[in-house]
């Protein structure tokens, strides 16, 4: 019976291991940009409403604890439903006219 050393070095190998970082490469971008759903509704952060819309963490706060924004808090984590933000700058959207 005749063995073959695979080594670092040899092509296949080469391939796999180049395979395996794009594959895990892959994997963290999905897992970094992939939000599930709760009962069908994308929750975001803090730090993404504040990217999303511009503002800093301290408005933000003002906004939420005025009754501006709606949230839900489980323990210390802050979350808010996509779908509120969205009715919410649609609700208030204000259109200027055309002189």
């Amino acid at each position: 019976m005749e063995y073959e050393t695979i080594s670092k070095e040899t092509p296949e190998m080469k391939q796999l291991i180049s395979g395996i970082r794009n594959l895990t490469k892959r994997v963290r971008a999905t897992a970094q940009t992939h939000r599930p759903l709760f009962g069908g509704e994308l929750y975001l952060t803090e730090r993404e409403v504040c990217e999303r819309l511009f503002l800093s963490p301290r408005t933000l706060q003002d906004y939420r604890d005025k009754g501006i924004f709606p949230y839900t808090q489980i323990a210390e984590k802050v979350l808010y439903r996509l779908s509120d933000l969205q009715h919410i700058l649609q609700e208030n959207y204000i259109k200027r006219s055309t002189l």
